[in-house]
């Protein structure tokens, strides 16, 4: 788990990163398909602001190369603490898609877990 962030909150991190893979992989663009993360590390918690979100870094991967890339993710609604939060709730099903958004060009991330629909695949 990551250091100094409880266990629930740990286990989200983490589970969000084979999550992330797992979207990479279903991807229509074959070049994205051998994208995968290999971890996240939130660093700002802008949780009780008008646009909830918590921003960090991730490490993204095509094959053997790594990336750092910045990512945001966006929450629902405001928190007060992250002891609020049900951080569960923030992990899209594995048969939900378009919660995920890139910018490539820039290595940056958008996680909104709120925009997940049903996959149609």
């Amino acid at each position: 788990m990551l250091s100094g962030i409880p266990e629930a909150e740990g286990k989200y991190w983490v589970d969000l990163e084979y999550r992330i893979c797992a979207e990479f992989a279903g991807m229509p663009e074959r070049r994205l398909q051998y994208t995968w993360c290999d971890g996240l590390l939130p660093s700002q918690y802008l949780i009780d602001e008008h646009e909830p979100r918590i921003i960090g870094k991730a490490w993204i991967c095509n094959g053997p190369i790594q990336y750092e890339w910045d990512f945001t993710l966006f929450l629902r609604r405001r928190f007060k603490s992250r002891d609020e939060i049900d951080w569960p709730s923030l992990l899209p099903t594995c048969d939900k898609t378009r919660w995920l958004a890139l910018d490539e060009r820039r290595r940056y991330i958008e996680i909104e877990p709120g925009l997940a629909v049903p996959d149609p695949a």
